[in-house]
């Protein structure tokens, strides 16, 4: 079963990341977009907020390990896994 994990506060991502597994993916919105600007090493797809990005200024910053999304697709991925969990 895939989950899609949606985290807003980047200081809650190394807790996050220790309960997700293989097929599941991690969204980042509001304050935690900043995670996307940053190298990371992390096996999981990571999707970030595109609204969000520009909201703080760092669209351009974004690292290519991260997929910027809009609304539409948010809401399709919410869809395309099993559950979703949020972590605010």
């Amino acid at each position: 079963m895939s989950t899609l994990f949606i985290l807003n506060q980047p200081e809650l991502l190394d807790d996050c990341i220790t309960v997700m597994q293989p097929d599941d993916a991690l969204l980042l919105i509001e304050n935690a977009v900043v995670i996307a600007t940053k190298s990371s090493t992390t096996q999981y797809k990571m999707f970030v907020l595109k609204d969000d990005l520009i909201a703080r200024g760092l669209f351009e910053s974004i690292h290519d390990q991260s997929t910027a999304i809009d609304f539409s697709k948010f809401v399709e991925l919410t869809l395309a896994y099993d559950k979703s969990v949020s972590w605010l």
